[in-house]
Formats: C-alpha cells, structure tokens, sequence
C-alpha cells in the first residue's frame, strides 16, 4: 500500500487510524475537473497547446474559487502517438503552471468514456491490439512511462488516475481485457515510483455501476476515486440518490482506503437546474468527509461541457463553472459554500 496525503497534508502510511479517517485523507481537496477552451479532443487540446489561454483559465479559476488547490487533467494517448515531443512538451508546461500556482495536480492517463463530440479513449478493439503487442500492451505502456516522466519531476502530483470510467462500455467482471489492461498500468506506475498513489475514476455509486466496479478495482488501487452522479433518470429523486450515496460510504468504509470524488455535479443547460445538482452532490460529499473535483470548471467544445451549438439538431448537456466570457456561471458560486 502506497503512501496518501492526510486531510492535513501531510504523509500517512499504512496505519494511520481507523478505517473511517482514511476514508477521509483527502477530505481537504477542493478542485475541478478542467478541460481547456480550445479542443474538443486531447489531440487538438494538447498538439495545440496555448499556454496564455490554459493560464488565463487556471487564473479565473483561482479567482472565483479562492480555495481551489487541486485540478484533475486529462492527457491524451491519442496526442502522444500523434505528436510525441509536442505533447510532452505541453504536458510539462501545464504541470509546471499548476505547481507555480500552489495547485496539486491529478493527472488522467487513459479514458473509457465516449460521448458526442469524443474527446477520444480506448476501445475494447484497441486493448486487444495493445495486449497482443510486445511487451504486452507496449504501446499504452509506453506513453504512460514517458508521460509519468516528464510530469512526476514538476513535484505536485496528488495521486494518478490511471484511467477515467474505464468500465462505461463492458469489462467491470474479473478476466476481463479492460481489467488486466488496468492492472498492467498499475504495475507499470509502481514500477516507476512505488510512492505514488494510485487511482481510476469510476462511477462506485449504488445502482449506477457500484459497488461491483469499487470491488474490481480494490486490489490495486490505493485511493478510491468515485463519480457519484445524480443522474436524474426516470424516477431517481434526490432522495434515493441520498440513499444510493449512504450505501456507498458504507461500502467504502468497509474497504477501508481513502476516497475522492474525482467527478461530481452532473450537468443541465439551465443554471438553476444545475445549482440544484451541486448544491445536493457538494452537500453530501462534504457531510461524508470527501473532497471533491466537480466535472468541470471551464466551458469547452469537449463533450458536457458548453451550451447548446447553434446548428446541431441534437441534445448536449452543460456542466461548466466559467462561462466562454470569463464571467461566473449564474450561481455557480454556491461551490464556496462548500469549501
């Protein structure tokens, strides 16, 4: 078991208290999700890397949310083998921006996520070429080693997150290629740095993919890193979504690592549909001693994360904090509250 930072910032080991308080190691963190305002997709994002724009984001950030101290990035596979130097050359600047700034950094390797427009991320097609590859899954095994490098240096990694909901399309069962293929990179990251703590962002939530995903994962992971949405679909009220949450804590505590909510704050085009999401989801993660990375602090072309594109005769969802003009989504200071 790797080292976690404690709700204080400092260093805890193995035996640091009950499994209650390392539940809550992290409760501290306070940060966002964050896209940058100029791609849609991790190859356009980070082979077109505009530090002034990815500066002046952070900045307003930091502005309307004084407590801001982490911020989870999602780095691209896709750009790596687009670009290799140009990538990583931009994955170094944006570490060293945050660490200028105070900001610890969770940094996302791989994505199961897939949505309109993609952001780009594995299949399970793509796991299979990798696995049969030698070494076995070398061509992922390589950007992830060069990535770890060239950022791990920069001094303010929190943990990683070796990949986002890499369940969303099948493979939460043992044996599974998306299993061994997360395995393999947790090897590879403790090969590299033993003290880093690892993490993979799945949903965990009773009834939306929990606890069975927290259950796959436990073996090798240190910290659990939960989206814990309140989807509102069909008859999910606030309430069972209350209940949904307890349960999870519960589970969680049973398993007994620390925990984040590395996603939270699900979406709607309305900005006080939306203040009714965080409100609710912020409350509950505070009340369990869970610190929070909302999904996301700025508006972008990725998927979820603008307003309606004049044009398209299709459905999106917003889940910004800072609107295109810089300005304060409306209510969206209700985050401050929480912090």
């Amino acid at each position: 078991m790797n080292n976690t930072s404690s709700a204080t910032g400092q260093v805890s080991g193995n035996t640091a208290g009950s499994q209650s308080s390392r539940l809550r190691d992290y409760a501290w963190v306070r940060g966002f999700n964050y896209q940058p305002s100029w791609g849609s997709h991790g190859i356009t994002i980070w082979n077109d890397f505009r530090e002034a724009t990815f500066i002046r984001e952070i900045d307003l950030g930091l502005k309307y949310f004084p407590k801001l101290n982490t911020l989870r990035i999602w780095f691209s596979y896709d750009a790596h083998v687009a670009d290799p130097g140009r990538f990583l050359a931009a994955a170094k600047r944006a570490a060293w921006i945050l660490a200028e700034r105070k900001i610890k950094m969770i940094p996302v390797f791989f994505n199961g996520w897939h949505s309109l427009v993609d952001f780009g991320g594995f299949s399970r097609e793509q796991l299979h070429c990798s696995c049969n590859n030698t070494p076995s899954f070398g061509p992922h095994r390589q950007y992830l080693c060069e990535l770890l490098e060239t950022i791990r240096p920069v001094g303010n990694l929190l943990m990683v997150d070796i990949s986002n909901e890499p369940f969303n399309n099948g493979g939460n069962d043992k044996g599974s290629i998306e299993l061994r293929f997360l395995e393999a990179m947790a090897q590879q990251i403790r090969d590299l740095d033993p003290n880093v703590p690892i993490s993979i962002g799945t949903q965990g939530l009773f009834g939306i993919g929990g606890p069975i995903d927290l259950d796959l994962l436990d073996p090798f992971v240190d910290v659990h890193a939960i989206h814990p949405y309140w989807i509102p679909s069909g008859n999910r009220t606030a309430e069972q979504h209350a209940q949904e949450f307890a349960q999870t804590v519960e589970h969680l505590e049973k398993l007994g690592k620390p925990v984040i909510a590395t996603e939270c704050c699900w979406g709607a085009n309305d900005d006080a549909a939306r203040v009714k999401f965080v409100r609710h989801e912020l409350g509950l993660l505070k009340q369990a001693g869970i610190g929070f990375l909302p999904h996301a602090m700025c508006h972008s072309p990725v998927a979820d994360l603008h307003r309606p594109v004049p044009g398209r005769k299709w459905g999106t969802m917003y889940m910004g904090f800072i609107e295109p003009d810089g300005s304060i989504r409306l209510g969206h200071e209700v985050y401050n509250e929480f912090c």
